[in-house]
C-alpha cells in the first residue's frame, strides 16, 4: 500500500511539474513568439511580432543583396538573390512563427507547440521565385550558355499578304530545376554560397507542322478590318480611332496550346494578348482623355458673366476595356464602344447660377518674371489647386489644407525654398508666389486675415515688399475668414509672367482702404522693415477691420543658397 502511494505521489509531482512548466511557458511566451523558434537558423523565439519582423527584415536585406557566384566551367557570374527573382515574404513568415502556440481556442495544439518550440524548432521562411524575372536574367546575362529552344511561329509577310512559318530550333539551357533546388537550400539557410550550373537540352514545344490551326485563326482575325473604336458622349457615339490590319497584328500572340486532338501534345495557338491590348489602349488614351473645363467668369458692365461654359472631363478606362477589345475582334464587330469615366469641373455653369455670385470682389496679382523653369512649373501646379475653390460664409480658409501634400507624386519639381538658415532646393519651391497672390486678393476683398507670416528676407518676386505671405506645410500657414454674406469663388489664371487670383462673390457695399505697403529702416546688409494697413468699412461706413501687417526682413546674406553639388 505504501509502495502504491509513493508512486502516486511521484505521478502527482510530475503532473504538477509539467503544469507549472506550462504555466511558466505561458507567461514567457505571452504576446511573443515561442521560446526556441528559429527561422533559417535565426533565433526569433522570445521576441514580439514587431521585433521578429525587424530582425528578419534586416537579415533578409543582407541576404537578398549579397553577391555570390553562378559557375559553369570557365564562366563565373556574380549575382544576388534579388537578381534571380527570389522573393521572401517576411511578414507572412513571422505571422506563421507567431501562430505556433498562439491559436485561439486550440489548447492542446498550443501546448504541443510550446513544448516542441522549447526543445528547438527551426522553420523555413515563406518564399517564392519570380520565374519570369529568373528567366529574363538568364536570357540577358547567361546567353552564352543559356539558349532556349525556339518554337515554330508565324510571321506576316507584307509583300505576299500572308503568314509564313518560322522554323523551330532545339536549344541548350541552364537546368532550372537544379538551380531552383540550390536556391532553396540557400534561402533555407539564409546563407549564400556559389552554385554550380548544369546544362540540359531543350526541345521546342511546337514544330513547323503544328502551325496550321494558328494560321487559319490569324487569317480570320484579319478578315474583319477595319473596326471603328468609339466613345459615347452626350448620348452620341463618336469615332476616335480605327483598328486596322497592322493594329491586329500587333495585338496577336502566337503561343503553344494543348492540341485538341492529342492532350499530350502542343500546337501553335493564336491569342489576342491582354498585355498588348492594354498597351494599345494606353497609346490611344491621349486621343480621348480630356481635363474638365471650368466655367470662366468675367466682369462686364459691373456684373459677373460667364464667358466660357463648363465642360466635363473624360478619361478612358483601361482594364475594363481590355475584354471589350478582345471580344469585339473575335466576334467580328464593326464597331467597339469603349467605356469612359467622366469628371465634373470644379466650377460648373449651373454652380455659378445657383450660388448667386454677382460681383468680382478683388483681384490679387504678382509677377514671377525671371523665375527658373522649375519654379514656374511649381507655380502652375500649385495655382491650379485653388482654381474653383469655394469658401462658405463664415468659413476659415487654410492655404495648407487645400494645397495638400507637396512632392514628386503631386507633380512638383525641386526648386529653392527658404529654410531655417539657408536657401535650398525642395519639391514645391515657388509656392509662396501662390500664397502671396492669395493673400493680396484676400486683403483687397476686405476679408479677415487670421494668420499671415512674412518671408525671412526680401524676395524680388514679391515686390512691393510687405505684401507677401510665406507658407511651408504644415506651418506657417495663410488663413483668413470669409466675412461676406455669400460664398466666395476663387478663380486663378496666369498671363505671361503674372499670376492672378480673382475672388468672386456677392457685393455687400463694403469699402476697403489699403495703406502701403510702406518700407522703412533700410540697412546696408539688405535687411529692412515694412508695414501694410488694411481698413474695412461696412455699408454704413462703420470701421469693422483695422489691421496692420508688419514685416521684419533679415539680411539675405543669412540664407546662403545650398544647392546639391550633383545638380
Amino acid at each position: 500500500m505504501r509502495k502504491i502511494s509513493h508512486k502516486f505521489l511521484i505521478f502527482i509531482a510530475i503532473i504538477l511539474t509539467i503544469a507549472v512548466f506550462l504555466v511558466v511557458l505561458d507567461v514567457i511566451n505571452k504576446n511573443k513568439i515561442n521560446i526556441g523558434i528559429e527561422v533559417a537558423g535565426i533565433h526569433i523565439g522570445g521576441l514580439t511580432y514587431q521585433e521578429a519582423l525587424d530582425k528578419l527584415e534586416n537579415e533578409y536585406q543582407k541576404l537578398i543583396n549579397e553577391d555570390f557566384s553562378l559557375i559553369y566551367q570557365k564562366y563565373n557570374w556574380r549575382v544576388n538573390l534579388k537578381n534571380l527573382g527570389v522573393e521572401i515574404n517576411i511578414p507572412e513568415t513571422v505571422a506563421l512563427a507567431y501562430s505556433r502556440g498562439h491559436e485561439g481556442g486550440k489548447f492542446l495544439s498550443n501546448r504541443y507547440w510550446q513544448i516542441k518550440s522549447f526543445l528547438g524548432y527551426n522553420m523555413n521562411s515563406k518564399w517564392q521565385i519570380n520565374t519570369d524575372k529568373l528567366e529574363k536574367f538568364l536570357m540577358e546575362n547567361l546567353f552564352v550558355i543559356h539558349q532556349p529552344a525556339r518554337n515554330s511561329i508565324l510571321v506576316y509577310n507584307k509583300k505576299t499578304q500572308d503568314f509564313i512559318v518560322a522554323p523551330s530550333k532545339s536549344g541548350t539551357v541552364v537546368d532550372r530545376n537544379k538551380l531552383k533546388k540550390d536556391l532553396t537550400e540557400t534561402v533555407n539557410k539564409f546563407q549564400t554560397q556559389g552554385i554550380n550550373l548544369n546544362l540540359v537540352s531543350e526541345q521546342p514545344e511546337v514544330i513547323e507542322t503544328e502551325t496550321a490551326l494558328a494560321k487559319e485563326k490569324a487569317k480570320t482575325l484579319l478578315a474583319n478590318i477595319p473596326i471603328s473604336i468609339n466613345i459615347r458622349e452626350d448620348n452620341q457615339s463618336t469615332k476616335v480611332e480605327e483598328i486596322n490590319k497592322e493594329t491586329i497584328l500587333n495585338l496577336i500572340n502566337f503561343e503553344p496550346i494543348k492540341d485538341p486532338d492529342n492532350p499530350n501534345n502542343k500546337i501553335l495557338g493564336t491569342e489576342i494578348s491582354d498585355e498588348k491590348v492594354r498597351d494599345y489602349l494606353i497609346s490611344i488614351a491621349p486621343l480621348i482623355n480630356r481635363e474638365p473645363t471650368d466655367a470662366q467668369l468675367t466682369v462686364k458692365n459691373g456684373l459677373v458673366t460667364t464667358f466660357a461654359l463648363s465642360r466635363e472631363g473624360i478619361k478612358l478606362q483601361i482594364e475594363n476595356n481590355i475584354p471589350l477589345i478582345i471580344q469585339g475582334i473575335k466576334n467580328k464587330q464593326k464597331e467597339i464602344e469603349l467605356k469612359i469615366n467622366t469628371t465634373e469641373p470644379k466650377i460648373t455653369t449651373e454652380t455659378i447660377d445657383n450660388l448667386g455670385i454677382t460681383a468680382l470682389l478683388s483681384k490679387g496679382v504678382s509677377n514671377f518674371a525671371g523665375s527658373p523653369q522649375n519654379r514656374i512649373h511649381n507655380i502652375r501646379v500649385g495655382a491650379a489647386k485653388f482654381n474653383g475653390v469655394l469658401i462658405k460664409p463664415g468659413e476659415e480658409f487654410s492655404f495648407n489644407k487645400i494645397l495638400g501634400e507637396v512632392g514628386p507624386e503631386q507633380g512638383y519639381e525641386p526648386e529653392l525654398v527658404i529654410l531655417k538658415d539657408k536657401t535650398a532646393p525642395e519639391y514645391g519651391g515657388g509656392l509662396c508666389q501662390v500664397s502671396t497672390t492669395t493673400f493680396r486678393a484676400a486683403v483687397l476683398a476686405g476679408l479677415e486675415i487670421t494668420q499671415r507670416y512674412a518671408h525671412a528676407f526680401p524676395v524680388k518676386y514679391y515686390n512691393p515688399q510687405g505684401f507677401d505671405a510665406t507658407i511651408y506645410p504644415p506651418f506657417p500657414d495663410l488663413r483668413f475668414i470669409n466675412n461676406t454674406p455669400a460664398n466666395i469663388l476663387v478663380q486663378t489664371k496666369i498671363k505671361g509672367t503674372e499670376l492672378f487670383f480673382e475672388f468672386y462673390g456677392a457685393e455687400d457695399e463694403r469699402r476697403v482702404v489699403i495703406e502701403g505697403p510702406q518700407q522703412y529702416d533700410f540697412q546696408p546688409d539688405g535687411s529692412m522693415k515694412a508695414k501694410l494697413v488694411q481698413k474695412v468699412f461696412d455699408k454704413n461706413n462703420n470701421l469693422i477691420i483695422d489691421k496692420t501687417f508688419y514685416s521684419n526682413y533679415k539680411s539675405p546674406d543669412l540664407y546662403p543658397v545650398k544647392r546639391n553639388p550633383l545638380e
